[in-house]
């Protein structure tokens, strides 16, 4: 089997204001181990950032933080600093 037949070529992406949970639900959904962080600027969606399933392990729940309340930006806002 060809490689690109097993490869996701969509990228799964959320924007900087969805919640990690949804982060979460989207990976399960399309079983992949990263989402993209959009924003819009002036009319053009950016990529800023990406939002593994580590990360939502290790800065979410071994914390235990509310997944219903942090962002995928606050995460990504985490690793600028």
């Amino acid at each position: 089997m060809p490689i690109e037949d097993s490869c996701n070529r969509e990228a799964v992406i959320l924007q900087r204001d969805n919640t990690v949970l949804e982060a979460a639900k989207l990976m399960r959904r399309h079983q992949v181990r990263d989402v993209q962080v959009i924003e819009n600027r002036d009319g053009k969606m950016i990529a800023v950032g990406v939002i593994t399933d580590h990360d939502l392990v290790v800065e979410i729940m071994a914390p235990e933080l509310d997944c219903m309340v942090i962002t995928v930006g606050d995460i990504i806002d985490l690793h600028m600093v």
